[in-house]
């Protein structure tokens, strides 16, 4: 099972909204962090999922965005709605008063995300929870003693500029290797977005497409490519940097045999360069989120 850790953003939730029509909950279960104090998309995103049947996982103490200090906010509001969704509270570097009193305003089954280490305090907390999220190194011997576990790692080499990216750069072999490890249920990652939060991007001196695929020829590794336009040192003209980029891009999706799954994600890039449209860079960043979700569910449901 695959779990995609995502921000409860505006173009993260049309993403989840849009895969869910077509990819099978057999594969996917979405962790969501809300971030923004207007929960009305997040709560019309998880009543999509669940009239398709996801049952997503929500961090129920968020650690980034407007909500970082009010999650007692988060949790009245989604009780207020009849939705089918897993809380999920974080535990980060052992700050188990902080975690508890999260756990103790839940009156239902819940997740645990532990991460920045972990004790034996730390694993007791977690022995009633439905799923122990982790990070995806913690040693082998705390892990052995939870259950149900859900490995999570940011592999996305995210750079400070666009232009600093080369051609490609790996990724992660965790959705062809979670399953041989004991206790262990599902992966998941923070795709090409990384768990770094911001608002919103810069100026674009330079536009790069993400371009997520799985290397047969290396074990089923995946990589991502990085399409990027010509660095001419101003933020002027995203558009025909976008155009240029996703020339690139369209020339090595198109080949045959292609490296890349052919999703619905890069049918969408190919109307756009055959109409010239440029639909601003955030719906960019969620196509390409959209292709890495389906390039690992496509393997999944190979396997």
């Amino acid at each position: 099972m695959y779990f995609p850790y995502l921000r409860g953003k505006q173009f993260e939730l049309i993403a989840l909204r849009e895969l869910s029509e077509f990819i099978s909950k057999d594969y996917l279960r979405p962790i969501i962090e809300p971030v923004k104090l207007n929960l009305s998309p997040l709560i019309r995103t998880v009543k999509h999922l669940n009239e398709r049947g996801f049952s997503p996982l929500i961090i129920m103490n968020p650690t980034v965005g407007e909500l970082s200090s009010d999650s007692q906010l988060l949790l009245e509001q989604l009780e207020d709605e009849e939705l089918e969704y897993l809380p999920c509270v974080v535990l980060r570097g052992g700050q188990l008063v902080s975690a508890r009193e999260s756990l103790g305003r839940l009156q239902q089954p819940f997740a645990i995300r532990i991460t920045e280490g972990i004790d034996q305090e730390g694993i007791a907390l977690a022995q009633d929870a439905k799923l122990v999220v982790v990070d995806y190194d913690l040693p082998p011997n705390a892990i052995n003693k939870l259950k149900n576990v859900v490995l999570l790692g940011d592999f996305f080499r995210k750079q400070k500029r666009n232009a600093d990216y080369l051609k490609e750069s790996s990724f992660s072999h965790l959705h062809s290797t979670y399953s041989s490890q004991k206790h262990v249920v599902g992966f998941g990652d923070y795709t090409m977005i990384g768990s770094e939060y911001s608002e919103s991007g810069g100026p674009a001196y330079v536009v790069t497409i993400h371009g997520s695929y799985i290397n047969e020829g290396m074990f089923d590794e995946m990589f991502i490519r990085h399409y990027s336009s010509t660095d001419d040192g101003t933020p002027t003209d995203p558009a025909g940097k976008f155009a240029e980029a996703l020339a690139k891009f369209i020339i090595e999706a198109d080949e045959e045999p292609s490296i890349y799954y052919q999703s619905a994600a890069i049918d969408e890039f190919r109307k756009l360069y055959r109409s010239g449209h440029f639909p601003g860079l955030g719906l960019v960043k969620k196509l390409s989120m959209e292709h890495h979700i389906e390039t690992v569910c496509n393997y999944l449901k190979g396997k």
